[in-house]
């Protein structure tokens, strides 16, 4: 069972309509935590919730409090409503396994659908969040800068066996 779970409502769904009603080329400000797709998820999870409830924040403000049910503010609201529930939950839990990356996060554009897979792999991480290993450092190896391009995954060399 991971940590903070229960924070997630089913209103993670509705990131699908809200990424269909941004314009594509619409560029939102986040603060990337360095090493995010490299590194175990508890080194930035809770750096990473913090920055993505600022951006949603800003978003919020940015469109006006009107319209029917399933407006892009009511979706956004929701969502700022769970990344600040993450945020304490955070807070509670920090003394326990949740480490920091060594890096700051640098602010970044990201359009929306580069954005909400952040999100979605944010909250993933709540989902998959359990006891992290003390083994494990928050270290991002010089042979794995990942390019900026968040879609690149580190891929980890094979061994073919050896040929009789």
């Amino acid at each position: 069972e991971g940590i903070c779970r229960n924070r997630v409502t089913n209103n993670v769904k509705d990131v699908t309509k809200l990424v269909a009603n941004l314009p594509k080329d619409y560029m939102i400000t986040l603060k990337y935590v360095p090493g995010m797709d490299v590194l175990p998820s508890h080194c930035w999870i809770s750096e990473m919730v913090v920055q993505l409830s600022d951006s949603l924040t800003d978003l919020l403000d940015k469109f006006s409090n009107i319209s029917e049910g399933l407006s892009n503010y009511s979706i956004i609201d929701k969502l700022v409503n769970i990344v600040d529930d993450l945020v304490e939950c955070v807070k509670e839990n920090s003394s326990k396994d949740l480490k920091k990356s060594f890096k700051s996060p640098e602010p970044r554009l990201f359009t929306p659908e580069e954005f909400f897979r952040i999100f979605n792999r944010s909250i993933d991480a709540f989902k998959d969040f359990a006891v992290a290993s003390e083994t494990s450092d928050c270290v991002v190896s010089s042979t794995l800068s990942p390019e900026k391009d968040s879609r690149v995954s580190v891929t980890k060399p094979f061994m073919l066996p050896p040929v009789a």
